[in-house]
């Protein structure tokens, strides 16, 4: 470590030696984190001076749920680790969700949780509770410390752990006195690297020739690990062989979804052009996924397809749909493969036939224009007309989030949080904020339900306080809208589905923001355009009609 620490007032300060709370900064900086996120606790007092003293900035979020969510959000951005660090007991526990909605996303990060000194443990002392039990549950790996000695030991463990296979969050618990107790020597600072990429092996790549040859209508789908792992050749890949390409969640973007080779996002509900895909092709190569519930588990697949299936985590391998060729390896070793291919005698009618389906699909997704108020793919196109290229948007698990998802055309990677598996809502206000903090320079727009936001909209604070900026479209249909709309499609009525229409623009200036009350296309864009140009972050809220989306629709 260097002699001269470093207060975030950039005075140098004598280096006074290293507790435990100065040991986890110094390795946290050496991991490449760059924010901890947090909510006050006194027993992580010496995670908190570290910070300063080592020069790791600390954002104080509202709720401990929300600063894990924007540890999550930095990790999406970044394709780098994320960190929180919470108190004791209910400080823990408000990180259940975050770390569920992490795992099931395949996303990591790390969580640093207090516990009650050693010399009352097993007492009763204040806020004290046996968390690990929970946390292992939500995470990949959880485990407490009682020696500050041994806590670079622990964080080692805890990063080979989060990015083993698929990636994921983590738990290290550490008592208070643990954290404020000196070192016996200096801490090394340092993380472990990153795992090596694996190749495919010599025979299966062979195999994998030899199926892909005889392949007239092949279909690609894009999975979670190419954000992680990207190639340099995938649209090299894509346009040789005319291969049409779906993206599932953490690899949008990973090729310009305004690729003309582009066939809508991979989730099934959402997308009728890739369930036939999947019925009609005879060979499916699913790259860094599984098959899970937005690919059906694989049960829609024609009974004629031969899968290809590449993914470093081999518990991934065969999971719900027997793959004809597993292979243990990164995705960009197989992309290599398949740019070298001689070209595929791919079915070009079939190929281009998908594309302009779902380009079909698309179009008529808008549908009647004449019903009051406005359609919520009307609300998106207008955002994502007025947005720079360079915008993070942000969706989550409700009706008006599934219209975002299937709309937006996402250019780049890092550009589109999408709240995962875990189909939690809560993350899109604190992702938000989060993705302020890892990308300063990108507009972020947050796509919101009038449920949905009132979650944790007092993160709008978080973010005005740190000079941060982020917008919130709230699309205000006055109901709990994904719930709603099917209760009445099934029943023909209801049950306390219905919100009253709130003022969010006065929330927004009540936090230090900006607020704006919107009713069409232009007027959304006036005031987007507003309010990336008053560096603020914002609420617009848009009244939206209650139009079920396709992938509610299907799924009910």
């Amino acid at each position: 470590m260097e002699e001269s620490l470093v207060h975030t007032d950039n005075k140098p300060m004598k280096n006074e030696g290293m507790d435990g709370g100065g040991a986890i900064v110094a390795w946290l900086k050496s991991a490449g984190v760059e924010n901890v996120f947090s909510v006050s606790g006194g027993p992580i007092n010496s995670i908190y001076r570290a910070c300063a003293l080592q020069g790791l900035p600390l954002i104080h979020a509202r709720h401990e749920a929300a600063a894990c969510f924007m540890a999550e959000a930095q990790s999406r951005v970044t394709g780098k680790a994320g960190a929180a660090v919470v108190t004791l007991g209910p400080g823990v526990t408000n990180a259940v969700t975050p770390g569920l909605v992490s795992m099931l996303a395949g996303t990591p990060i790390l969580i640093v949780g207090a516990q009650a000194g050693t010399k009352s443990a097993d007492r009763g002392a204040g806020m004290a509770y046996d968390v690990l039990p929970i946390m292992k549950n939500v995470t990949k790996w959880a485990a407490r410390c009682t020696d500050p000695n041994r806590l670079q030991e622990y964080l080692d463990m805890a990063w080979r752990k989060m990015w083993a296979g698929r990636p994921g969050p983590v738990f290290l618990e550490v008592p208070t006195d643990i954290l404020s107790m000196p070192l016996k020597a200096e801490a090394t600072g340092t993380c472990p690297p990153l795992p090596g990429a694996a190749g495919v092996l010599a025979a299966q790549a062979d195999e994998a020739r030899k199926l892909l040859s005889g392949a007239k209508k092949p279909l690609l789908i894009l999975g979670d690990e190419l954000f992680f792992n990207r190639s340099e050749r995938l649209v090299e890949a894509i346009e040789k062989h005319d291969l049409a390409f779906a993206t599932m969640r953490l690899a949008r973007g990973i090729v310009d979804e305004r690729h003309p080779r582009w066939m809508g996002p991979a989730y099934a509900p959402c997308n009728a052009t890739l369930r036939r895909a999947m019925a009609e092709a005879d060979c499916i190569m699913l790259l860094g996924h599984h098959f899970e519930f937005d690919l059906e588990f694989g049960d829609t697949v024609g009974a004629g397809a031969r899968i290809i299936q590449v993914c470093s985590d081999q518990e991934l391998l065969h999971r719900n749909k027997r793959s004809d060729i597993a292979i243990t390896a990164t995705p960009s070793a197989f992309v290599e493969i398949l740019a070298d291919l001689p070209e595929l005698n791919t079915d070009k009618g079939w190929s281009n036939g998908l594309i302009e389906a779902w380009n079909k699909e698309r179009a008529a997704q808008l549908g009647e224009g004449d019903a009051a108020g406005l359609h919520p793919i009307a609300a998106v196109d207008a955002v994502s007309e007025a947005a720079p290229d360079n915008t993070i948007y942000v969706t989550s698990h409700g009706n008006i989030d599934f219209w975002a998802d299937a709309r937006l055309r996402i250019s780049a990677p890092g550009r589109y949080l999408r709240a995962g598996q875990s189909g939690a809502l809560g993350a899109e206000v604190p992702y938000g904020a989060g993705a302020s903090f890892a990308d300063p320079n990108a507009p972020v727009v947050v796509f919101v339900g009038d449920g949905g936001v009132g979650f944790h909209v007092a993160e709008l604070d978080t973010a005005e306080r740190y000079g941060r900026a982020f917008i919130i479209m709230v699309l205000d249909d006055e109901m709990w809208g994904a719930i709603a709309l099917p209760q009445e499609q099934i029943f023909g009525e209801t049950y306390e589905m219905k919100l009253p229409r709130r003022d969010w623009t006065k929330v927004a200036e009540g936090l230090g923001g900006r607020g704006y009350f919107a009713r069409d296309a232009e007027e959304i864009k006036k005031a987007l355009a507003d309010a990336i140009a008053s560096g603020k972050p914002a609420i617009i809220q848009v009244p939206v009609r209650s139009v079920i989306s396709p992938y509610m629709a299907y799924i009910s």
